[in-house]
């Protein structure tokens, strides 16, 4: 689980640069910096076993989830909003069953 927070991780901090490129959006790279970050304390938690990263990392997720769904049913576009939509709900259902097996 701690290398797919990783993978997602750079995903996003890659994607919010991909965004600022293209389209010239500040805003893009400034929740992908933001975002990419948090989600990296939240791996490098996870790595030392601090709960509070599988939190980070979920709380994160699910922000974003909520974020690109949105954005989704507003333009219809599958790319980048849909595909980050169904990559966040999956991290998202990932961790929230692993943290729940875990226990």
């Amino acid at each position: 689980m701690k290398v797919v927070v990783l993978l997602y991780a750079i995903i996003i901090l890659v994607g919010g640069f991909i965004g600022h490129i293209k389209s010239g959006s500040t805003a893009s790279l400034i929740a992908g910096l933001s975002c990419g970050i948090l989600l990296l304390g939240s791996w490098w938690a996870m790595v030392q076993d601090f709960r509070w990263g599988w939190g980070g990392a979920m709380a994160v997720s699910l922000i974003l989830l909520i974020f690109f769904t949105l954005r989704y049913f507003k333009t219809h576009s599958f790319m980048p909003p849909g595909f980050l939509a169904l990559l966040s709900f999956a991290v998202f259902l990932s961790l929230v069953i692993s943290f729940f097996k875990s226990k």
